[in-house]
């Protein structure tokens, strides 16, 4: 991709975007590092603050199906899911249909360590929403939960995917 190519799309770098597309591919860098300043109090890691991320918004699950949206092993997963434990971020229970398998679920308390942050961004963010007309503020939401909707469903399609069948980054001349 070319610099030229960043440019015409806003730099979410999705080729000739649209405009909508372009702001929701900048929108998505920008709340992306915004979720890692966060999280980054929390002391976790970059996959243990995807974890909490894929249990903030999904809900409850087991291992299996964490491990499934994570690129870990079992094993890494089970140390993963260890110290989210002993920080008090996640509890484990036992399914209660199946015993044999373990249900994830996310505690108040990493929503409790941000809550001073995530409460001023809202604030700033409400306001701002209150300069939309009623039906910008619908089109707004028809949008987001439609992209939401098809990027869930490629992230998924991907995850099925083998490493080998993922684009891989070569070096680049180096000095």
């Amino acid at each position: 991709m070319t610099n030229d190519t960043l440019l015409r799309s806003g730099g979410a770098g999705v080729g000739s975007a649209s405009a909508p597309i372009a702001a929701t591919g900048n929108m998505a860098v920008s709340m992306s590092g915004l979720l890692a300043q966060w999280l980054r109090g929390l002391t976790i890691n970059a996959h243990e603050r995807l974890a909490i991320a894929h249990l903030w918004e999904h809900g409850s699950m087991t291992m299996s199906e964490l491990g499934s949206r994570i690129p870990l092993s079992r094993a890494a997963v089970t140390a993963l899911t260890d110290r989210l434990e002993a920080l008090g971020y996640v509890l484990r229970t036992p399914d209660e249909h199946d015993r044999r398998r373990t249900v994830l679920s996310i505690t108040p308390r990493p929503a409790a360590l941000i809550d001073q942050f995530v409460q001023a961004w809202t604030r700033e963010v409400e306001a701002f929403e209150a300069s939309f007309s009623a039906d910008e503020q619908r089109a707004v939401v028809r949008w987001s939960e439609g992209v939401r909707e098809i990027s869930h469903r490629f992230a998924a399609e991907l995850r099925t995917r083998r490493d080998d069948e993922l684009p891989v980054a070569e070096e680049v001349n180096r000095r």
